[in-house]
């Protein structure tokens, strides 16, 4: 049985990944870092405390970092480390610096050669992706959107185009804006609402922007938004060539059109480049 023991920790900076709601589902070696660790810079010493104290693990230092935080305290923090102290990061919940404060801290950890070790674990974006029933051979993470109703559609925009799923966090009070809006910009695509991942109330909700345009405005707590790829996607797979469809074209236009018209003809149709269809169709099929 694995057990939290009390180890020498190596100097450096440690990014540990913490639940996203479920206490239980910390690692044991996350739990080893928290433990052994000389400070623990968190986006909340109360919400640190808390994880700390169900499993057991006694007082430890404590250092508020935020995305407010002065550069003065990232600099106590990189002192501490190159005198031989080792730090854990952790952010209120999942894994820190996606969507959340950190990156900073990081980025002066690297640039003073101080070693990087992160602890994975939990996230609401694979909790939400893998639950979400949507095919996933890529997806895009855009975390949460901007508050303001233009800069959301401006940001909404950017991404219209992009061929995978999108992933978004929402505020709860928001979502029904939100979702309006993307219906607005990507049209009705499929789309799942997750909330309150690892929690008792954790909820998928499954369906397309057109079902949840009139979604309650007081659902609570933590929200994950995944909507399905663009259309061109689809298109794609629309404008795959149908060899059967393919033969009657051609036996309606063969007498009519010579290789190089009808490869043309096939072109606009299918949407596919002329030359496709000259060396790869019509020489077979004819």
């Amino acid at each position: 049985m694995l057990t939290i023991d009390n180890i020498l920790l190596p100097s450096g900076l440690y990014i540990v990944s913490t639940p996203i709601g479920n206490l239980k589902d910390i690692t044991v070696r996350a739990l080893s870092v928290l433990k052994n660790c000389d400070l623990i810079a968190c986006e909340d010493t109360r919400v640190t405390r808390k994880l700390l104290s169900s499993y057991e693990i006694k007082s430890k230092n404590l250092v508020s970092l935020h995305e407010h935080s002065p550069q003065q305290k990232l600099i106590f923090l990189i002192d501490k480390i190159k005198k031989e102290k080792s730090i854990a990061l952790v952010s209120d919940a999942g894994t820190p610096i996606i969507s959340d404060p950190g990156i900073q801290l990081v980025i002066l950890a690297i640039n003073n050669n101080i070693k990087i070790t992160p602890i994975p674990g939990p996230s609401a974006i694979t909790a939400s992706l893998v639950g979400s029933g949507l095919a996933h051979d890529n997806f895009f993470f855009v975390g949460f959107l901007p508050n303001k109703k233009k800069k959301r559609i401006n940001t909404l925009n950017k991404y219209k185009k992009i061929d995978s799923l999108l992933i978004f966090y929402e505020n709860a009070k928001r979502i029904k804006e939100t979702i309006n809006d993307m219906f607005s910009i990507f049209g009705n695509r499929k789309c799942v609402i997750a909330r309150e991942l690892t929690k008792y109330y954790e909820t998928f909700y499954r369906g397309d922007f057109k079902k949840f345009k009139n979604i309650k405005e007081n659902l609570k707590g933590e929200i994950t938004i995944i909507i399905s790829s663009c259309e061109n996607k689809k298109n794609k797979e629309k404008s795959d060539i149908e060899e059967d469809e393919v033969k009657k074209i051609i036996s309606f236009t063969k007498k009519k059109l010579s290789t190089k018209n009808l490869s043309e003809l096939l072109s606009i149709i299918y949407k596919k480049p002329k030359k496709f269809f000259y060396t790869k169709l019509i020489k077979t099929i004819r």
